[in-house]
């Protein structure tokens, strides 16, 4: 049995798993969703919710574990699971990217969400006026975030999502070597319906950075919702 150690994408919290998490441990595997600082559980006060501090309480929990974990991260922290990798390579059996973002060396979330041209969720994003934070209306929500996510499923998960996102892990390089990160295996699962990291922008990233498998899902930007079942039978193919 496998260890899955879940990570969330921006907006949202651990609680984003839980069917998945129902799925996997049904099935004997042991499943940790940990709240990212300050969402979920987690009040920190956004200046402290940086990329730096995502990366190092997941780096944190990896090196609790005693053995490899299959580390899966979702959107933005995509990000987050390359560098936290990069940290303690011998903890992590795969990476997995769920519709997140496998960047190269300096590549950053923001850089490739411009480069996606079809993509539809970042000019609908309104940003604080210092620019910290950014934001985004109910109708976003149901139209671009969750736009394949049964209407039951969304209003579950509405009143759970942090309000405002900072913004400092969009802009944040990624920071990792070919000897490290570049040495784990890796996997992505594609979401073919997905409104915010397109299709497009997700075979673009696959391309520069080949996995070992690649599934496709027909889900919006939210699986976990939308597509459960789906999902945990695509995690528990790999090898």
């Amino acid at each position: 049995m496998a260890t899955y150690l879940l990570i969330h994408g921006a907006w949202h919290g651990g609680w984003a798993w839980k069917d998945v998490k129902t799925l996997l441990t049904e099935k004997g595997h042991t499943v940790l969703t940990p709240d990212l600082p300050g969402h979920g559980n987690k009040t920190t006060p956004i200046q402290e919710m940086t990329m730096k501090a995502y990366v190092q309480s997941v780096a944190d929990l990896l090196a609790k574990q005693s053995e490899p974990v299959i580390l899966v991260g979702h959107s933005m922290s995509g990000a987050v699971i390359s560098q936290a990798a990069e940290q303690l390579p011998p903890k992590v059996s795969k990476l997995v990217y769920l519709c997140a973002f496998l960047l190269e060396q300096n590549g950053s979330v923001l850089d490739t969400m411009k480069k996606d041209e079809a993509g539809e969720f970042l000019p609908r994003l309104v940003f604080t006026d210092d620019q910290r934070g950014a934001q985004f209306d109910e109708t976003t929500l149901r139209e671009v975030f969750y736009n394949e996510t049964p209407e039951d499923r969304l209003q579950w998960a509405k009143p759970q999502l942090i309000t405002t996102q900072p913004t400092e892990p969009f802009f944040s390089p990624v920071q990792i070597t070919n000897d490290r990160f570049g040495n784990i295996p890796r996997a992505y699962i594609k979401c073919m319906q997905d409104k915010i990291t397109t299709p497009q922008a997700q075979q673009r990233m696959i391309d520069t950075l080949p996995c070992e498998q690649v599934f496709e899902l027909e889900a919006d930007h939210a699986p976990f919702l939308s597509r459960p079942e789906e999902l945990s039978d695509a995690l528990m193919s790999l090898p």
